[in-house]
């Protein structure tokens, strides 16, 4: 095999190794771009639905779960289910919490229909409390768990409150 012959294949071999190392690049930035978008709709899911939780302490009533917190929480498990299978297990003790506010919610709901007294004297805005610090540790280590996965640095806004008194 002649000279010119022979780095003519090296030239072409190099250039489909560096073709090929391109679109590795490229793609593996896309995934990282696709992740990281994923990773701030979690975040807005999970905002949204906190939101809604730090509502609870100032409502009068409890109406039940709205559509909007059920919706966004609904959200977070989808895009956790379908990007971040490594969360799930943060994700299932957010659920848990989620679980415990309910029932702790709806119960607290009976037994101020029941008996208003009795409600006033349970110390319901306490064990409210617990769970929302309950809450607030499950959701700081899910997004702890998602800034390590995803190499992305998330800034999570406090929710807003209605009253400055809470």
């Amino acid at each position: 095999m002649d000279t010119p012959l022979y780095l003519g294949i090296w030239l072409v071999a190099l250039l489909a190794a560096i073709a090929v190392l391109s679109w590795v690049l490229a793609r593996h930035r896309r995934r990282q771009d696709l992740r990281r978008l994923q990773a701030q709709r979690l975040l807005r899911a999970l905002q949204r639905y906190s939101a809604w939780i730090c509502a609870q302490r100032l409502a009068a009533v409890f109406q039940g779960e709205p559509p909007e917190a059920a919706a966004a929480l609904d959200e977070a498990c989808c895009v956790r289910r379908a990007c971040f299978p490594e969360l799930a297990g943060d994700m299932a003790e957010v659920l848990a919490v989620h679980n415990r506010i309910l029932n702790f919610l709806g119960a607290q709901q009976a037994l101020w229909l029941r008996d208003p007294e009795y409600w006033l004297e349970s110390d319901h805005d306490r064990r409210f409390m617990a769970l929302w610090r309950q809450h607030g540790f499950a959701l700081q280590a899910l997004l702890a768990r998602l800034e390590q996965a995803t190499s992305v640095t998330l800034l999570p806004t406090a929710p807003r409150r209605e009253s400055t008194y809470a």
